[in-house]
């Protein structure tokens, strides 16, 4: 499903250029779950956000189902991400000013969806993550568990063929992170291709297969 081909990238300032990716090369199969671990400033989220199209590669080439995106405009890029990821960060990213339905629900409107058929699917994905006494909630009248909960609703709406995760459980405690993790692994077992980005070696242990990142480089790759 994805092919990374000596991938690089470089940040530039006027006095320093710093090497966040040197020579990445990795493959992803559909339907797999992936872990990548690695000490901070290693360029495992900028990994991620080269997977997810949040970001370009200086050199190499990334090959999505065969289509070499590499370099494709932002319009392009923009289209992908919204039928094809599904995002969950670390700092949860919802909107305070909106409630948990008006939260979830975002996605589809960006894509267009009917009101009646937006309403019934955000009913129902937020049922799926227990938060339906919480629909009428804003993200500061829940606990952490609670709104990252509703990220992965949010993330998961659009039925994304991939779910790219950075440091999901990292704001969490240990019983919140496990359920987050319950629900990466439901959703793996459902067929969704799962990244994740992770300090914890206890959730990476949940995924198929631990890429290790160090300065920038594949150490190595252990199958679970």
């Amino acid at each position: 499903m994805i092919t990374l081909k000596n991938i690089k990238k470089i940040f530039k300032t006027e006095e320093v250029e710093t090497w966040a990716l040197q020579n990445v090369n990795l493959e992803i199969k559909k339907g797999e779950f992936v872990a990548i671990m690695g000490p901070s400033g290693c360029g495992k989220s900028t990994l991620l956000n080269i997977l997810g199209l949040l970001d370009t590669p200086t050199e190499g080439t990334y090959l999505l189902d065969g289509k070499d995106i590499s370099s494709i405009d932002e319009d392009t890029r923009t289209d992908i991400r919204k039928g094809l990821l599904g995002f969950i960060f670390q700092s949860f990213n919802l909107i305070d000013e909106l409630n948990v339905t008006e939260n979830v629900e975002l996605p589809l409107l960006y894509m267009n969806y009917p009101k009646k058929e937006r309403r019934q699917k955000t009913a129902n994905v937020i049922e799926r993550v227990a938060m339906t006494h919480r629909a009428k909630h804003f993200p500061a009248q829940l606990s952490g568990g609670q709104q990252q909960r509703v990220a992965i609703a949010r993330a998961v709406i659009s039925h994304p063929a991939i779910i790219l995760a950075d440091e999901p459980t990292g704001n969490l405690d240990s019983k919140h992170g496990a359920e987050v993790m319950e629900l990466l692994r439901e959703l793996h077992k459902e067929g969704t291709t799962i990244i994740m980005v992770t300090h914890s070696q206890h959730d990476a242990n949940y995924a198929e297969r631990i890429v290790n990142l160090f300065d920038g480089e594949i150490v190595s790759e252990i199958e679970m």
